[in-house]
C-alpha cells in the first residue's frame, strides 16, 4: 500500500516544478493512504501559496474544497487518529532521535509516519527530506527513488 504525504499531495494539486513526476504515481489504481491529519497540513499549504503568490488569490480554499471532495469520494483512504497511531508515533520519534544517524524528524511527520505505518503501508510518496528519511528507517519505500 502507498502512504501519501502532504508535500507531495500539493504538488497534485499546485504546478510546481517537479509535479509532473508526483503525478505519475497518481495513476496508481489502488487508492492511496493518507494521514487524518493530511487535511489540515494540506489546508495550510495552499494558504501558504496563495499568501506567497503561488497560485492566485481565491485559489486556497477553491483547491482544498477540491481535495476534501476527493476525500469524500473515497478517492484517499483516511487513516484516523487514534490509540495506535498515538502510540506507533511516540515509538516513531524514540526511533528518529535514537537512530546512529539521528533522523530530526518534526511532530506531525512523526503522526504522519505512524499513520502510514498503521495504515500498513509498504510505500511512501512524499518531497520532504525529513519525512523522506525517516521512512527509511522505518522500511518504507520512498517515493521517487
Amino acid at each position: 500500500m502507498r502512504f501519501w504525504d502532504s508535500s507531495a499531495l500539493v504538488k497534485l494539486y499546485v504546478a510546481e516544478p517537479d509535479s509532473t513526476t508526483f503525478k505519475r504515481f497518481a495513476d496508481d489504481p489502488e487508492v492511496p493512504l493518507i494521514s487524518s491529519f493530511t487535511i489540515h497540513e494540506v489546508q495550510c499549504a495552499f494558504w501558504r501559496k496563495e499568501i506567497s503568490g503561488g497560485v492566485k488569490r481565491g485559489a486556497a480554499e477553491i483547491l482544498f474544497q477540491s481535495f476534501l471532495r476527493q476525500i469524500e469520494r473515497g478517492n484517499f483512504k483516511l487513516i484516523p487518529y487514534d490509540p495506535r497511531v498515538k502510540s506507533r508515533a511516540i515509538g516513531v520519534v524514540r526511533h528518529c532521535y535514537g537512530a546512529s544517524r539521528p533522523v530530526m524528524i518534526r511532530s506531525l511527520d512523526a503522526l504522519q509516519i505512524a499513520s502510514a505505518l498503521e495504515g500498513g503501508a509498504t510505500e511512501m510518496v512524499s518531497a520532504d527530506s525529513r519525512m523522506r528519511g525517516s521512512g527509511i528507517l522505518f522500511g518504507l519505500r520512498m517515493m521517487p527513488e
